[in-house]
């Protein structure tokens, strides 16, 4: 069994944490950190959006095309 999509983006915001760890222990520029967790908060959302999408069309799978559809439009905010 493979690596789960949710799987990769878990690991995608560890290794940016990681790497901004790093930044700060080499006194990195502050615009750049910021950036750097501006990034990460956008990936923690598209996270929990897929998080709840798998599990809204779990439970309603005859509506999962409408609910894929507003889902996509609510990862807009």
């Amino acid at each position: 069994m493979g690596i789960t999509k949710t799987e990769l983006r878990v690991n995608r915001i560890i290794g940016q944490l990681n790497g901004i760890k790093k930044m700060l222990k080499e006194n990195r520029d502050c615009s750049a950190v910021l950036l750097q967790i501006s990034a990460i908060k956008a990936a923690v959302s598209q996270l929990g959006l897929e998080i709840a999408k798998g599990e809204i069309c779990e439970l309603a799978p005859e509506h999962k095309d409408k609910l894929e559809s507003v889902l996509k439009e609510m990862a807009r905010f």
